[in-house]
């Protein structure tokens, strides 16, 4: 096994540096940085990351199409594949709106018929649960959750569908997406268009690549430590809210990096731009990381078995989103994840113990410098 080492966090978060002082730093580069992400020119807005909005929103929907599945409907396997594909525009009306993007053509190649395999065992495991088969070790079905008192649809190996699945999508799309996509030179690389602005949508090419990674992100615009604006942050951003708890400052900085890498941009400062794609690289590793402990430590204390195969599964989905970290900066390659994977959850949930979630809690907190939280995650 590889040796584990720590990248730790940045400095704001280990050092107690503030946005402030981060300011002065930038400034010395002549960046504007403002206080949200908001970017304009001449008056008008310069960002446009809708094509991530509707894929947030796809999410959003097939997750209630699954959790339908958990409620004992049975749901069709044809339904689930348009709305992955956005069969049509709008799922062959599965979908409430329409659009021109999908998923499916946005997740990691190989894992396109990993999520559609899902989905068609998704489909099947509905009838039976609609018939009133209760999950058993080797049976798919319906077992009730102890702490909501309602059911979740499993597999005959305890993972939950609709969780497997949304996180899995979280990683495979979003977070590969992130890193994978539009924070790499093909996208973003001094090579690309930063001086022609599109007379319509008033962006550069490379400006309107790095906004799509923020739209990944989920986060609004004022998203920040302690967020106590309207509108709620989704997906990643929703995790970074939940870890900024605990680890202050998450939000913070992934949002400075964010922020102060579109400023770089705007300014032509490619040398800061690549620092802020390095920071954010490493904290989306951290993010994903953290929620990994986080379920390892709730299936930790948990007794009843139906919460128990719930964050056992979004546990298992947060630490195979590992596997998509950019290759220049990972603390485990894809066969790494797999043996972590391989040895926390054998492939079976319900056989899980407790010592794996310890090793796999300290093996993630060792490699992505998470130790001090490792228990309070």
């Amino acid at each position: 096994m590889r040796k584990y080492f720590s990248l730790g966090l940045s400095v704001a978060l280990l050092t107690g540096v503030t946005s402030c002082e981060k300011s002065e730093v930038i400034s010395q580069n002549q960046l504007d940085i403002p206080a949200t992400y908001k970017f304009e020119r001449n008056g008008q807005t310069s960002v446009s990351y809708s094509g991530q909005t509707d894929r947030l929103n796809q999410l959003a929907e097939m997750k209630a199409m699954l959790q339908t599945a958990d409620a004992g409907s049975i749901v069709s396997e044809i339904d689930l594949l348009d709305m992955y594909a956005n069969t049509g525009g709008d799922a062959n009306g599965n979908f409430t709106f329409s659009s021109s993007k999908q998923l499916k053509n946005k997740t990691f190649d190989l894992d396109q018929t990993y999520f559609e395999g899902m989905l068609k065992s998704a489909a099947a495991a509905s009838t039976d649960g609609s018939n009133g088969v209760l999950a058993s070790m080797g049976t798919a079905g319906l077992i009730t959750r102890g702490g909501n008192n309602s059911t979740i649809l499993v597999d005959e190996k305890g993972f939950e569908f609709t969780q497997v699945f949304e996180k899995g999508i979280m990683g495979g799309v979003f977070y590969y997406q992130i890193v994978n996509v539009y924070l790499t030179d093909d996208k973003i690389g001094d090579a690309v268009d930063n001086e022609n602005v599109d007379s319509v949508k008033n962006y550069t090419d490379m400006e309107h690549h790095f906004d799509e990674a923020f739209g990944y992100f989920g986060a609004p615009v004022d998203f920040s430590s302690d967020y106590q604006g309207t509108e709620s942050p989704r997906y990643w951003a929703k995790y970074s809210n939940s870890t900024d708890a605990v680890i202050s400052g998450m939000n913070t900085s992934i949002m400075d990096s964010y922020k102060t890498g579109r400023s770089a941009i705007v300014a032509n400062e490619h040398t800061i731009k690549t620092s802020q794609v390095s920071e954010l690289n490493t904290y989306f590793g951290q993010l994903a990381a953290a929620s990994a402990i986080h379920y390892a430590n709730e299936a930790k204390a948990t007794t009843d078995q139906g919460d128990l195969l719930h964050v056992l599964s979004e546990c298992y989905a947060f630490t195979r989103a590992l596997r998509y970290a950019n290759p220049n900066q990972r603390e485990f390659s894809p066969t790494e994840v797999e043996t972590l994977l391989t040895n926390t959850f054998n492939d079976n949930l319900w056989l899980v113990k407790a010592s794996d979630l310890n090793n796999l809690i300290d093996a993630l907190s060792a490699a992505y410098g998470l130790v001090a939280w490792k228990d309070i995650l």
